[in-house]
């Protein structure tokens, strides 16, 4: 049977252009989510066989141009360039169309097939305009296709156009508008050209579109010039292009090209975009009138926050607790199949026990996970990102850093941390890697939704964790304002973002990023937390405390646990924690969070299944609100702790590489982190203790 033949095609845009629901659509499940080797940017990749065709399609990361200021940029010009995809899919956000075309511009540079998808048309048409995609296409040598991903229209034009194209090889180099740079820009380039030519390390690049780059000053581009053999020869050359250009228009060569292709785009637009003649409501520009306004901006996000919690602990704990009853259900019967002994222990108790305390909180994690896909797919997030700009810039840095802060709020510190690649500032990448481990992260939300569980009738646990969560980018822009005054001074970038047009996100779309973050998370439980539970519970049940049979069931557990190498640590460890009103087997609990947070669950569910032979089977919660050693003021010093101190050893480990294996700033983060944990903690539960006295 002969094979289909393969073809990889790259998708291109701007953040915001709806690039990534187009690749869903294209793709549906046939995809996976990986790093791009050597370097920890996400990698999207899926497939679709169609017409005898397998195509492999690569979702690249948002960029607004081939300059590169960011990591993101650079992995997607890289890519690009080295990769030599088949087809590159450029999405467009019609409602930012001259924007968007600036990417084209550079794209057309490179003498790659372009297939030029037109989305959010619906949205276009919605404001009184339309785009004639025949004269666009007959205007630029490119397939034009109008979508409207999000509705999964254009779709199927998207897959008939780039098999057209790899078919037809005379439409592949048929790019007929580019942007006209002028004689004596041209004279430079080329003269810049012919030694690129010459030089083995920068000819793997298009030398026409490297030459451009060089002028324009593209600070990763530039970088390339000191891994040749002839730099001096291109510096000197560079150096009299540049005198040379702004002699001739009395602009240094970077402006005057990015006017030109900012012209060019203005062109087009003018001559494809046409108006319908029927006036239409500005959905965007009536809610953003409410959204982005100074006085009304913070408290809508205030409300969207509460509207996420809300909806999580409305709908999850139906689930939470049917899920609890389940594990508790296993327990029993794996119990009843299993001899009493040392195995029957480990598995229900340490494995199970440990496990399904975690596991318990996975639909809560999936609800707000969705919720907070639908805020993003809606195009509030951009403006949550605007809104705060104001707010970060007085503590050093600006709305984009609120972006990582957010990614570490709805997933993990690791991404969040990750994620501060697209800041161009390392200044401001430093300080954002600094205080996103301070935010409740999806492994702490299990444990902050365990102990607000246990303490806080259901009516205001939405109302505390709102609180909590603010409370964390209180701290974490305290930690900013310290770091931007003290060791990291210098001024915050300027703050540039898309702000997408709204539309209401499709189910699939919401369902398919609930089910990959999901994922994720399922997996960490089935590999770091399976592992931890069973140390935990080595470390709880060994060495054995001697039998006294004139000890109840309970009383012979509870000797077990001071007999226990845990139990022995954490008599060592009490004196530190005893001033913020935790005793050692909680001090235990936090020391294996350094693992994964949500191993704090993990070992308090553990410890509970160890020390209770009562056969009652309650709830984690249930024990920990009955516990006389466990008090209000004493849950909520514990979940300031847990906010607070080091992060988990992955998230270390990353904010280690990332910034370039420093011991110094590695040092700063573990030590202050947990110095800060302590100090906040003793301050309240000893001002707690006094007032309740």
């Amino acid at each position: 049977m002969q094979k289909n033949i393969k073809i990889k095609v790259a998708l291109a845009g701007n953040p915001n252009s709806g690039k990534s629901t187009i690749f869903n659509s294209l793709t549906g499940s046939n995809q996976h989510v990986g790093n791009y080797p050597g370097i920890t940017v996400e990698k999207k990749e899926g497939s679709k066989s169609y017409k005898g065709y397998d195509i492999n399609f690569v979702d690249l990361p948002g960029m607004y141009s081939l300059s590169a200021f960011s990591d993101d940029e650079i992995v997607a010009r890289d890519f690009l360039i080295k990769e030599k995809p088949d087809i590159v899919i450029n999405t467009i956000d019609t409602t930012n169309l001259e924007r968007n075309l600036y990417l084209f511009t550079q794209l057309t540079e490179l003498s790659v097939p372009i297939i030029m998808v037109l989305n959010m048309v619906d949205i276009l048409r919605s404001q009184g305009k339309v785009i004639d995609k025949k004269a666009m296409s007959d205007l630029l040598g490119v397939p034009v296709i109008a979508t409207v991903a999000n509705r999964k229209i254009g779709i199927d034009d998207i897959l008939d156009s780039i098999v057209s194209l790899f078919e037809n090889k005379k439409l592949k180099h048929q790019i007929r508008a580019k942007v006209d740079f002028g004689d004596v820009i041209k004279e430079q380039t080329d003269k810049l050209e012919d030694l690129i030519s010459k030089n083995p390390t920068l000819s793997i690049f298009p030398g026409r579109w490297l030459a451009i780059e060089f002028l324009d000053n593209g600070p990763s581009i530039l970088e390339l010039i000191s891994e040749t053999n002839n730099k001096s020869e291109i510096l000197t050359q560079l150096k009299k292009s540049k005198e040379h250009i702004k002699e001739h228009f009395g602009e240094k060569a970077d402006k005057e090209i990015v006017d030109r292709r900012y012209g060019f785009a203005k062109s087009i637009v003018k001559t494809v975009v046409k108006k319908t003649g029927q006036n239409k409501v500005d959905i965007t520009g009536i809610i953003d009138s409410f959204v982005l306004n100074k006085y009304l901006g913070i408290p809508i996000f205030i409300l969207v926050m509460y509207v996420i919690f809300k909806f999580t602990f409305t709908f999850a704990d139906p689930m939470v607790n049917l899920f609890g009853l389940l594990f508790k259900w296993i327990e029993g019967v794996v119990a009843s199949l299993l001899p009493i002994g040392p195995v029957q222990s480990l598995i229900v108790k340490g494995i199970i026990g440990g496990v399904g305390g975690v596991f318990g909180f996975f639909p809560m994690m999936l609800f707000m996970f969705f919720a907070i896909a639908f805020f993003e797919d809606s195009g509030y997030m951009a403006r949550a990102a605007f809104v705060m700009d104001k707010v970060m810039s007085r503590f050093g840095l600006h709305g984009k850093s609120f972006l990582p802060l957010m990614l570490s709020t709805y997933g993990c510190a690791v991404t969040g941390i990750l994620s501060t690649r697209t800041l161009d500032s390392k200044r401001d990448r430093l300080i954002t890697m600094f205080i996103a481990p301070f935010m409740i992260c999806g492994a702490k939300l299990t444990v902050f939704a365990l102990i607000i569980g246990a303490f806080f009738h259901a009516k205001y646990q939405t109302g505390i964790m709102v609180v909590m969560y603010f409370l964390s980018i209180v701290i974490a822009l305290g930690i900013a304002k310290l770091l931007s005054s003290t060791v990291l001074k210098g001024e915050a970038a300027y703050f540039v973002i898309e702000l997408p047009p709204y539309h209401i996100p499709t189910i699939k779309g919401l369902l398919l990023k609930m089910w990959e973050r999901g994922t994720l998370y399922v997996r960490k439980a089935g590999t770091t937390i399976v592992f931890a539970s069973i140390l935990i519970w080595v470390i709880f049940a060994y060495p054995k405390a001697p039998i006294n049979e004139n000890l109840s069931k309970n009383e012979q557990a509870a000797l077990q646990t001071q007999y226990s190498f845990a139990g022995r640590a954490g008599k060592i460890l009490e004196p530190f924690f005893k001033p913020i009103g935790m005793d050692g087997n909680r001090a235990v609990a936090l020391i294996a969070g350094f693992a994964a947070k949500e191993v704090i669950v993990s070992a308090l569910g553990t410890i509970y299944a160890i020390e209770d032979d009562s056969g009652e089977n309650l709830p984690l919660k249930e024990k920990i609100a009955n516990d006389k050693d466990w008090s209000f003021l004493k849950g909520i010093t514990f979940l300031i702790f847990c906010l607070i101190y080091i992060p988990c050893v992955v998230s270390v480990i990353v904010f280690f590489k990332e910034t370039g294996s420093s011991y110094k700033w590695l040092a700063l983060l573990v030590i202050g982190s947990t110095a800060s944990a302590w100090i906040v903690s003793f301050i309240v539960f000893q001002i707690g203790t006094l007032l309740k006295h």
